[in-house]
């Protein structure tokens, strides 16, 4: 885990936005009830009457939401490695949301694929939004790290209900997309013209799309990015390519000269430059 690096009035500041953002959900949830259908930003959500949903499930939906949006196609072992539990774990966990509703699991014979259902799908997207909204409220007026700034918007989720997440989506100037590049569901567009950057060649230039979920699941991973200045927008000159481990070696526009590994360059979508 990457600490808050904060100075003690910046951790005093937070502290304080989480009591007053707990006070205001609690408010907002009073005087607005459950069950209206709201409309945030142009996003409708109907926000129906069902039980209350544990974070651990809510977890699950938004990070099946948001590899499925990326990757189309979501497995179950590719589930457990970006949450970090075991297979058996996931596999009995799955099986509870799709007896619940929330996911179905279509079988193709050597694997089953996850998908959501309406319902699911609906809470995933929800979260989703939540989740990247928060994140971009940190780092803009909290001036959190990007990597700071993931940790901090999970813990802080559950104090957001649909008016604080409208209010701060104006607050915000109504952003398109975190601070990663990834789009903010209701709004932003996720863009699939581009490529991963494993799949670079030596002399190829590329700009940084998005910093995928999967990556930023990576703590290490997202230090290690912003330290090099490496950002959604930023231009990189591909100086090598080691085809044996899949490894790219960069070149940003500052100068810097970083070093990813396969692995990790499959998970940062670019765009190709001209």
């Amino acid at each position: 885990m990457v600490a808050f690096r904060g100075c003690n009035e910046g951790r005093r500041a937070f502290a304080g936005c989480v009591a007053v953002l707990r006070t205001c959900a609690v408010s907002a949830t009073t005087d607005h009830g459950i069950g209206n259908v709201q409309e945030v930003g142009g996003a409708h959500a109907q926000v129906t009457r069902r039980r209350a949903l544990s974070p651990a499930v809510e977890h699950y939906l938004q990070a099946i939401y948001a590899l499925t949006a990326e990757r189309k196609v979501l497995i179950g072992a590719r589930l457990a490695e970006h949450l970090r539990v075991s297979a058996p774990s996931v596999t009995q966990t799955l099986h509870r949301l799709e007896r619940d509703g929330y996911v179905v699991l279509i079988d193709r014979g050597d694997r089953k694929e996850i998908q959501l259902t309406p319902t699911g799908y609906e809470i995933g997207e929800a979260s989703t939004r939540k989740h990247r909204l928060i994140e971009t409220w940190l780092v803009r007026d909290l001036k959190l790290s990007t990597t700071e700034a993931h940790e901090a918007a999970e813990r802080l989720e559950a104090g957001f209900d649909e008016l604080l997440l409208s209010r701060l989506f104006e607050a915000l100037g109504q952003p398109l997309a975190c601070p990663h590049g990834n789009p903010i569901p209701g709004w932003g567009v996720i863009d699939h013209e581009g490529g991963y950057l494993d799949r670079v060649l030596a002399g190829d230039r590329v700009v940084i799309g998005r910093i995928t979920e999967e990556a930023e699941a990576d703590l290490d991973l997202l230090t290690y990015l912003e330290r090099n200045g490496i950002f959604p927008g930023v231009n990189l000159e591909i100086m090598a390519v080691d085809r044996r481990s899949g490894a790219v070696t960069a070149r940003s526009e500052r100068g810097t000269e970083i070093r990813i590994e396969g692995r990790s360059a499959a998970l940062i979508y670019v765009r190709s430059i001209a």
